[in-house]
């Protein structure tokens, strides 16, 4: 090429000049390019493994011509000690190489250079040397193939492009490609979206593609030289022969058994790519025991003579092997350590998988060193691999000096791994600045800080060595102004003064004589670890290996000659992962009821000596959790437990024996065959649910049973024996099971009730004479005022539930169904098990992953899955055929409601109303009962307030008293019922004492329920609503500001967050003046209180009394007119479909009254019906006069917008009329 006119060609970038490089090499990969301090290095690879290789900084020369003179130390060199040209050959390639460049102006482009230089090595050098076989080990090297019949073989990224492109058999919607961003590591992008560099601004060179994907199966790799898609695979050999360490690169590998060779692992995902909210699966997941050594092994460039690299490495890595720890971090490798590494047997058949850095791959030409780390059994989510620092142009300047005047770029190398699914943690192998460095000291409190304040993770943890002893007063003082969260594990366990852990001491270790200058003993290598969020460890142990000296020829040990294996010790580290922590002192138990206690207690009181200790009970999981009351205690173990239990109907279970376990003598009460099959059936699902809990073997067999003997000695235990005789059977009934705790500070405090879990879909409803419910006095109070749901009612719920689940499961079942599974589940009130107006449901179709032995039930579904109101519509008309089939004849009403979501509204009968909220989860790969609707939101309610029983009381008395004075009801702007359940469970969880026994359930009084309410009446009336949002906060939680919420928690007057996600406002109904009504309300009871004697438990009832015994102010004393609608109709099915309308636009009506009009309102909390139940009427109040309120004009037009709407209705018929009028307080009857 004529160098004049290359000069005066149009300037392109450096991305495009080094491209051109390429188009003369045989292969993409022959143009390597990597950072080097503040430069970036290119080397170029020739035939005969020359390469030529020069610096250029990237800033300064972005648009200039890669010319002599734009780059700095140009040099050709060998690729390897195994180059093919014999001396002759590789001088005159060096003499050719010098003339060239001294005879051309510093203009002269660098792509002539390589031109000629691949000419002259063409035309001048004859060599008819063929390549060696190998030998049978994979990292032995011998001479490769001809790279010019190798690359005749693989079809290159821009050959399989255009065949996909153009191959009609090939569904381009299924392909991927991974390219390379040499920053950030491996894309994935559809192959539909990809742009080649000259199709768009950001589009991709040909030559960073490294893989292509078919139906998520690679087809096509550069690394591994694979080509299934044409055939043309290239897999002679290993890809880690010395000659070939350009197929060798910076990633993630693991030992492929059926190829028998180490496979870089695609793709590869980096931290910043990495989404937190994915799941870890269980391959990327830590051991719960994870055993980690770290260790600088010493690289093999300084005093090689003295050092016996060959036999420090061997037997670091007979080490290393006789460990096999799950975790291995390295220090100071290089590619001949590595090369030793990859052969090695132990390391292939324990299924490790291994990062290597660029700079150990390359230490062979560069004299660099690295990290790696080894893992057994497990990878990385992500990983990244990033300099030390940013400053990095002083490296080690004695040692490296000596060796190479290369400056090489420190990195950290760091890995992401789950803890469990939702926990990760990540595990940085580093290897600081050493004294050696200008400004050592600066630099690595430097990068000290950088990670203290920017890891963006607190979950994480620094391994390796960090160069500094605990007398380098500048790091020291770092570390303790971070000690309460950053922790030196070697300083947790060990004393200083009396182990000071000297992994460098070259009083001891031969090589660390050699290497120091200082001969200092110093602890170079630690353990590091912030503070885990939600995670606990601890350390099993942590000691230092390698200690002891080798011989330099294991033929003659007897000559003294002896060197340890690095000039740093090991430390060898086993710890304990726990995301919750398992204790003794939690039981998840079954407990007997009350009216049992005393007859277990007969046959227990003379032989149980734990007896005070522990209730009578039956174990489930036992150790078990450590619940501290946070928040992750509630989704992740109480939650999920109670979603469990949900499953089970509610069971009894028969005592009909007393046996014993002979081997550490103990006797029991035994239940019969059929209590023990379901009881471990449950026990079966809960280990499941957590497998944590089970510990050992032995654990896993289980066998219930309730102690009533334990004793010292055999004797002892016979003697009893055959005096423990059940007499008779008995039974009782399994409604909740119970979490069991202790404090861990005193074993001599009893076992306390922490948690009761209801068992069954729905909670038992509090009546009259419950067993395992509250005092009887109370329970009689409740009677009396008619606070009860009778058992009429309840059953007729029940039975219309049952009925619809039997007639829906006719027609959505296993049989009729591959694709989707169904779900029809209670929820609201019902679910809670307490008196509400209405039967609430939902219907959830959930589709599974996709299977062939679709049904025609499926394939109907499957079409319409991508429109959702057509499959809305068409599983709403299929419900609405199956109960028209099944329950026609005892329904009166039924109508659909599209909303958010379809609702089918159903009146029996008997009165009973259903409403069936219809839920369709799409591309769900399992069902998930996370997000079904109202379910959720009950359950953390039930799991959050210790005590269900007595929520429902508290809850019954509240809901009644809000009723009563004319404050519940969302439509109308006030309070629904999930809001008040939330303010009730708060009061609960803060307030009600510690329960010791099932005796502080049953004896919950009168006097303990007066507590709750008027602390609830005190608590709420102090509250400012009107600048902060209410959530059921865990003692732990840190609330957050208003500001910081999202702007859905900020609709509505009242805040109150609803526990489940996305977290909705359930008091968005309300505005400004139903608020302030509601305040009131809660300060009206207050001032009731005020009034009035409480001290007595006389006192307190007649209290409770009177506050129920408040009645309805609406109208209130500020309002001085009404608008009074008037609501008419054939039928009374008719009318309800006319209010129901009435209700749904009410909400826009109230609030443009408040916002639009500035004007203050009471609506009213129920509609009045007449007698005949044709007609009703509906009354909003305002405070300002008839006459004024008629002539604001903005009140007029919202008045008017209000009344068009109804003729909007679709159902509307001429039977259904509208009217109101405006009329004055003095006119209210």
């Amino acid at each position: 090429m004529d160098d004049k006119n290359n000069t005066t060609k149009t300037i392109t970038t450096i991305t495009d000049q080094l491209n051109s490089l390429r188009s003369i090499l045989r292969s993409d990969d022959y143009v390597q390019i990597q950072p080097s301090g503040d430069y970036e290095q290119v080397r170029i690879k020739l035939d005969y493994d020359i390469q030529i290789s020069f610096h250029f900084d990237s800033l300064s020369i972005l648009n200039k011509p890669l010319t002599i003179n734009n780059v700095h130390d140009l040099r050709i060199t060998k690729s390897s000690n195994k180059c093919q040209l014999n001396n002759e050959q590789w001088t005159n390639i060096r003499k050719y190489f010098d003339k060239l460049i001294q005879n051309q102006n510093e203009s002269f482009s660098l792509l002539s250079i390589v031109q000629s230089i691949q000419d002259h090595l063409l035309k001048n050098i004859i060599t008819n040397q063929k390549s060696k076989q190998k030998t049978k080990k994979p990292m032995e090297t011998t001479t490769i193939e001809d790279v010019s019949t190798m690359s005749n073989k693989f079809r290159g990224a821009d050959l399989i492009f255009n065949r996909i492109q153009h191959d009609k058999s090939i569904d381009r919607s299924q392909v991927i490609i991974g390219y390379e961003d040499r920053f950030t590591g491996i894309y994935e992008i559809a192959f539909n979206e990809f742009k080649k560099v000259h199709e768009h601004e950001y589009g991709v060179p040909m030559h960073r593609i490294r893989y292509f994907k078919i139906n998520e199966c690679i087809v096509w790799d550069r690394t591994r030289k694979l080509d299934i898609l044409t055939g043309s695979e290239q897999q002679n050999g290993s890809p880690y022969d010395t000659e070939e360490r350009s197929i060798l690169v910076q990633g993630l590998y693991h030992f492929d058994q059926s190829l028998q060779q180490w496979i870089i692992q695609y793709p590869h995902i980096t931290l910043t790519l990495d989404n937190p909210k994915v799941p870890s699966t269980n391959d990327t997941c830590l051991p719960e025991r994870c055993h980690i050594v770290t260790w600088n092994i010493l690289f093999d460039y300084y005093q090689s003579a003295l050092i016996h690299t060959s036999q420090r490495y061997r037997s670091i890595l007979d080490t290393l092997k006789s460990l096999l720890p799950d975790i291995i971090c390295l220090q100071e490798v290089t590619y001949n350590f590595l090369n030793l590494l990859l052969n090695e047997i132990w390391l292939q058949e324990n299924n490790y998988y291994i990062i290597i850095m660029k700079n150990v791959i390359d230490s062979g030409k560069e004299k660099s060193y690295g990290q790696l780390m080894i893992m057994k059994n497990f990878r990385p989510r992500s990983f990244s691999i990033c300099p030390l620092d940013l400053s990095d142009n002083d490296e080690e300047t004695a040692v490296a000096t000596t060796v190479t005047k290369q400056k090489i770029t420190k990195e950290l190398l760091i890995a992401r791994f789950g803890l469990n699914t939702k926990a990760t943690i990540d595990l940085v192998n580093l290897h600081l600045h050493s004294d050696l460095s200008r400004n050592a000291s600066g630099k690595r409190c430097q990068t000290l800080e950088n990670f203290f304040k920017k890891m963006k993770t607190s979950n994480y943890m620094l391994i390796g060595d960090f160069n500094f002893g605990d007398n380098n007063l500048r790091e020291q003082n770092i570390l303790a102004l971070y000690e309460n969260k950053v922790h030196d594990l070697w300083k947790d366990v060990y004393n200083l003064d009396q182990n000071p852990g000297y992994t460098y001491d070259p009083s001891t270790n031969l090589c660390a004589h050699i290497t120091s200058q200082s001969q200092i003993n110093r602890r170079l290598d630690r353990y590091l670890i912030h503070t885990l969020d939600n995670v606990s460890y601890s350390i099993e142990h942590l000691s230092m290996i390698g200690i002891e000296k080798i011989p330099i020829d294991p033929l003659n040990i007897n000559n003294n000659q002896l060197i340890n294996q690095s000039d740093h010790y090991a430390l060898q580290l086993i710890i304990n992962f726990r995301t919750r922590s398992i204790s003794h002192r939690s039981a998840l138990v079954i407990l007997p009821t009350l009216n049992t206690r005393s007859f277990i207690r007969s046959y227990s009181k003379e032989y149980y000596p734990s007896a005070g200790l522990w209730p009578s009970h039956f174990n489930l999981l036992w150790p078990f959790f450590d619940l501290i009351d946070c928040q992750n205690d509630q989704e992740d173990i109480l939650l999920r437990l109670r979603l469990l239990l949900s499953q089970y109907p509610s069971f009894s279970i028969k005592i009909n024996e007393i046996d014993s376990f002979i081997e550490n003598n103990i006797i029991y009460m035994k239940m019969n065959d059929e209590s023990t099959k379901y009881v471990k059936q449950l026990h079966e699902q809960l280990i499941k649910l957590f497998p944590q809990c089970l510990r050992d073997k032995r654990s896993s067999c289980y066998n219930p049973h309730m102690t009533i003997g334990q004793f010292d000695n055999e004797e002892k235990f016979n003697e009893a024996k055959s005096s423990l005789i059940l007499h008779e059977s008995f039974e009782f009934p399994v409604e909740y099971i119970y979490v069991l705790q202790r404090p861990h500070d005193n074993d001599t405090t009893p076992f306390h009730i922490a948690y009761q879990l209801p068992v069954g879909p729905v909670l038992q409803p509090i009546n009259f004479k419950q067993i395992n419910s509250v005092h009887i006095k109370l329970q009689e109070f409740f009677q009396t005022m008619n606070l009860y749901e009778t058992n009429q009612s309840y059953k007729r719920k029940q039975e219309k539930f049952e009925k619809l689940s039997s007639c829906f499961q006719q027609m959505f079942n296993k049989d009729t169904l591959h694709c989707f599974t169904t779900s029809f589940l209670p929820y609201g009130s019902y679910r809670i098990g307490v008196n509400g107006q209405d039967l609430d449901t939902v219907f959830v179709l959930n589709e599974l992953k996709s299977t062939n032995n679709k049904t025609s039930f499926d394939e109907s579904l499957v079409q319409l899955k991508h429109d959702s109101n057509a499959l809305n519509n068409h599983v709403v008309n299929l419900l609405e055929t199956q109960i028209n089939g099944n329950l026609k004849g005892e329904i009166i009403f039924y109508r659909k409601v599209q909303a958010l979501f379809p609702i089918i509204s159903i009146l029996f009968n008997d009165q009973t109303k259903v409403e069936i909220y219809v839920q369709i989860k799409i591309n769900n790969e399992k069902p998930s009962e996370d997000s079904i609707h109202g379910v959720q939101d009950i359950e953390r309610l039930v799991t959050y307030v210790r005590c269900p029983p007595i929520f429902q009381h508290l809850l019954t008395f509240i809901r009644t008293w809000a009723q009563h004075v004319g404050l519940y009801e969302q439509v109308y702007g006030y309070l629904g019922g999930y809001s008040w359940a939330i303010l009730c469970a708060y009061i609960c969880h803060t307030y009600l004492p510690s329960m010791k026994s099932l005796s502080s359930i049953e004896q919950f009084s009168i006097d303990e329920l007066f507590l709750l309410v008027r602390q609830f009446f005190s608590t709420f009336a102090n509250f400012n609503w009107s600048s902060q949002a209410f959530r059921l906060y865990p003692k732990s939680f840190k609330q957050m500001n208003l500001l910081e919420k999202s702007s859905v928690h900020n609709r509505g007057s009242m805040r109150i967050i609803s526990p489940s996600p996305p977290y909705n406002n359930t008091g968005r109904a309300t505005i400004n003046s139903t608020r302030d009504l509601i305040i009131q309300g809660f300060q009206r009871v207050l001032q009731l209180l005020d009034t009035i004697n409480t001290i007595s438990p006389e006192d307190k009832l007649n209290a409770l009394k009177e506050i129920l015994e408040l009645n309805n102010d609406f109208p209130n004393e500020k309002v001085k007119s009404l608008v009074q609608l008037t609501f008419s109709s054939e039928n009374s099915n008719e009318l309800d479909e006319w209010i129901g309308w009435m209700k749904s636009r009410l909400a826009y009506f109230v609030n443009a009254c408040e916002k639009e009009c500035h004007l203050v309102i009471q609506t009213q909390s129920s509609i009045e019906y007449k007698s005949n139940n044709t007609e009703a009427l509906y009354s909003i109040g305002f405070q300002l006069d008839p006459q004024t309120l008629i002539q604001h004009q903005n009140f007029s037009n919202c008045l008017k917008k209000f009344v068009d709407q109804f003729d909007l209705c679709l159902n509307r018929k001429e039977s259904m009329k509208i009217s109101y009028k405006i009329f004055s307080i003095h006119d209210w009857k």
